[in-house]
């Protein structure tokens, strides 16, 4: 076995290992600082309008009722009607930014919704909800 002086074995060197670290580093940075990235108010609020649209549009198709969504600019209410009058339905939940439109949404048991335009504002960004009709919730930038 004659073993040469100075010549390469297989291993990696120190310099190559630590390029490899440094890039995994970083990567690791990257993925992390954009998962983490909270949400402006305007786009969880509009999120949350959106949800609430659906799944009362739903429960109204699935219950056979008429339910009611009463909005402003601080928040909304659920409302279902008992054949006479609206009654509250919950607690009302508040907007986190500014909202700008007022509406009287009403779910109908065939699956029509009163058509709404919703603006929710905030420094950076402006998201604009929309639907009603047959049409399902849109929300956009």
């Amino acid at each position: 076995m004659d073993r040469q002086l100075g010549a390469r074995s297989g291993g990696f060197t120190l310099i190559e290992l630590m390029v490899v670290v440094a890039v995994l580093a970083l990567l690791t940075t990257t993925v992390s600082l954009s998962v983490t990235r909270p949400r402006s108010q305007n786009a969880s609020d509009a999120a949350r309008f959106q949800a609430v649209h659906r799944r009362l549009r739903d429960q109204a198709v699935l219950s056979r009722q008429i339910l009611g969504l009463n909005v402003d600019e601080t928040g909304y209410r659920q409302m279902w009607w008992d054949g006479k009058a609206w009654q509250p339905l919950g607690t009302p939940a508040r907007w986190r930014g500014p909202v700008g439109g007022q509406a009287e949404l009403r779910f109908a048991p065939s699956g029509q919704v009163t058509p709404v335009r919703l603006r929710f504002d905030s420094g950076d960004s402006t998201v604009i909800c929309a639907g009603g009709g047959w049409k399902a919730m849109t929300c956009a930038r």
